[in-house]
């Protein structure tokens, strides 16, 4: 992934109008549920993805920044909260036939949705003919940056070799200073790359078709060969944006080589499962 850009004066403007927009009271009336969910990994490019995908003409911003996180942490606030994140049906009525009669696409979006354990699932529940976008980073990078990001918000204190040899048993049990649901949404540096286990996991509950996962390395080094393909996985026409400016990258010094060395053996296995799980290679040029 690049590191870290600032974001423009524009962007910042933009963000925090719709930070106040999603302030705002919400009125009655019939919502449109999103149909396309952007589900993971995190420090994968799901906020870029995200910010790419509302270039695009057919597609309508939710009334929250960048998703609802409804369906991992925010899931005890209730459906109706859910729905109200979302434009009413009325005004997507109005943009279809102001459109060409096509009519604008909502989605939602949180790094967590594919690792959180019950998610996937109330995702199903709900919206079972969504589409999702599962962005899978190499996991050695993914781990350091997302420790980095961590560390960087003073919520990581320990080393990151520290870190490694007691995740299993934060994400069990807990650290003392932090609850296990605490540590299995912030401290999962390893786990989160088991991405077979979360693959799998959305298989239980979607049709193949329904999803599509993509490396977040094409994202950043083909962006727009990459936009293509989730512009039509999503049904939206062709379209050429500005995918250049990355949101959320933080910069950081290289991971220490014993370190890697010890974590490309970890990944080995998972990797290859991943790859036998949906039959093409990945991360062969980063070995």
């Amino acid at each position: 992934m690049p590191g870290l850009n600032a974001p423009s004066t524009k962007r910042i403007v933009a963000r925090l109008r719709r930070e106040l927009v999603g302030a705002l009271p919400v009125g009655s009336g019939q919502r449109e549920l999103p149909s396309y969910l952007i589900v993971g990994t995190k420090r994968g490019g799901t906020s870029s993805l995200h910010e790419y995908v509302v270039q695009h003409p057919d597609v309508r911003r939710a009334l929250t920044v960048k998703g609802t996180r409804y369906f991992d942490v925010r899931f005890d606030r209730g459906w109706d909260w859910f729905v109200k994140q979302f434009p009413t049906t009325k005004s997507l009525d109005k943009a279809q036939a102001a459109n060409n009669g096509v009519r604008p696409l909502l989605g939602d979006a949180s790094p967590y949705y594919c690792f959180h354990p019950e998610a996937v699932g109330r995702i199903a529940d709900r919206l079972p003919n969504a589409r999702l976008i599962l962005l899978v980073r190499e996991p050695v990078a993914r781990a350091w940056s997302h420790y980095n990001y961590e560390k960087a918000r003073d919520r990581e204190t320990r080393t990151f070799r520290d870190a490694l040899d007691r995740e299993e048993d934060r994400l069990r049990d807990g650290d003392g200073e932090h609850s296990a649901e605490y540590c299995h949404r912030h401290f999962g540096y390893r786990a989160r790359g088991h991405y077979a286990e979360q693959v799998e996991r959305i298989l239980q509950h979607f049709p193949r078709e329904q999803l599509l996962v993509m490396e977040s390395e094409k994202l950043f080094s083909e962006p727009q060969a990459a936009m293509d393909d989730v512009f039509a996985f999503c049904g939206l026409a062709p379209y050429v944006g500005d995918f250049t400016e990355t949101v959320k990258g933080n910069s950081y010094k290289g991971i220490e080589p014993d370190v890697r060395a010890e974590l490309d053996r970890y990944f080995e296995p998972q990797n290859a499962a991943l790859e036998a799980l949906l039959g093409r290679p990945f991360w062969q040029s980063e070995q």
